[in-house]
């Protein structure tokens, strides 16, 4: 720990030197396009057995770690669950030395965890000093790069958010703060480190932040290309189409295609981006048997992971199998329950989209779903071309 302290003094008198322009600055970050998956290990995954010892590290580039959270009386970043993560680390380590090339990220904040961005994101001290105690966190556990899921800047998320205009230009300086220190890192141990952001598929978002400047500091944006409806919603839909279907709706309309344009349109680069995909899905009970359950109204819904939703419907002779071929996605009916979900034809759909398209490559939301592997290779494959 003493090293770490150490570090992070010499990493303050270099963020000084950079204000006046003799220090590290803030720098776009190259990407390999077009190669990366990028994959989410959520530290309760471990609750229903699947371990970091189970994932399938050779398949993927990087591996995000959710969640960390804020201590907003430091400044800094901590575990969220200090117990149950000091194990997951231990396990992740291993892990890198049996996979040397993969790269681990710690994301920060999530829907649960996003409460004080905006407090540490205020001023130039707090940020300065949330930058440092990311840079500490990596160096004590081993990680190559921080994620920051902050939901959301300016307003939305959970009841309880801390939320300010001034968000949309402080999220910049805070990526700013932290890239220097990254790449002050850099400069003493020779090693790259990471920075990167997860995002929503939508203009709203887009105009809460700074895109162009935003991507300048970051090395890719996880594009959350999924929850284009769900429960929250008043009719049952789809969770992430790939399309626009043609066939009229109750309400708005959104797909995975427009959430990339989104960010086109803002100026941001193709290989920036990579294309989140989500290995769950939406079933809503009480629809309406027109349309097999779609754009009906429900009495309920639920997510449901892939593995979940393989052993108790997928092969239910009460559910009839549909794909929508507009959509680019598979759904279920059955005793007025519909339910919206990612197959493999579907994720490699979404893979070769994203190939197309020239971004970065692909990434998922969450590990822990597709515990076979069969939705992963399936984006692996599609976004070989295969």
């Amino acid at each position: 720990m003493k090293k770490h302290i150490i570090h992070s003094l010499v990493a303050a008198a270099i963020l000084i030197l950079a204000g006046t322009g003799m220090g590290a600055k803030a720098a776009p970050a190259k990407t390999d396009t077009g190669n990366l998956v990028v994959g989410y290990y959520t530290n309760w995954s471990s609750d229903k057995g699947y371990t970091p010892a189970d994932i399938p590290a050779g398949k993927l580039t990087h591996l995000n770690y959710a969640f960390a959270k804020i201590d907003p009386a430091a400044n800094t970043i901590e575990m969220a669950n200090p117990e149950k993560d000091i194990k997951n680390f231990e396990q992740l380590r291993a892990l890198k030395k049996k996979n040397p090339a993969l790269k681990t990220l710690i994301s920060v904040g999530g829907w649960d965890y996003s409460t004080y961005f905006s407090t540490i994101a205020a001023t130039e001290e707090s940020r300065n000093q949330f930058a440092l105690g990311c840079l500490d966190f990596l160096l004590t556990h081993g990680f190559d790069g921080v994620d920051l899921d902050w939901e959301y800047p300016v307003s939305g998320g959970p009841a309880g958010n801390t939320n300010s205009p001034e968000d949309k230009q402080n999220f910049t300086l805070l990526l700013s703060a932290i890239r220097n220190q990254l790449n002050a890192q850099s400069l003493r141990d020779g090693k790259k480190y990471y920075l990167t952001i997860a995002g929503a598929a939508n203009s709203s978002y887009l105009n809460k932040i700074e895109p162009q400047q935003v991507a300048g500091l970051v090395d890719y944006i996880f594009v959350m290309a999924y929850d284009m409806h769900g429960p929250w919603d008043t009719y049952s839909d789809f969770g992430a189409p790939l399309y626009n279907p043609a066939e009229e709706s109750p309400q708005y309309k959104n797909s995975v295609q427009n959430g990339v344009r989104a960010y086109l349109n803002a100026g941001v680069a193709a290989d920036k981006l990579v294309l989140g995909m989500p290995f769950y899905g939406y079933l809503y009970e009480g629809t309406a048997a027109e349309r097999e359950g779609r754009y009906s109204t429900f009495s309920k819904a639920r997510a449901l992971g892939y593995d979940s939703l393989k052993r108790t419907y997928l092969n239910n002779p009460a559910f009839s199998s549909f794909f929508h071929e507009g959509a680019v996605v598979p759904y279920l009916y059955g005793n007025g329950t519909f339910l919206s979900y990612e197959n493999p034809r579907s994720i490699m759909a979404k893979a070769a989209f994203a190939r197309n398209s020239g971004l970065a490559g692909v990434g998922i939301w969450e590990l822990s779903h597709d515990s076979g592997g069969e939705l992963l290779e399936s984006a692996r494959a599609g976004l070989a071309g295969a």
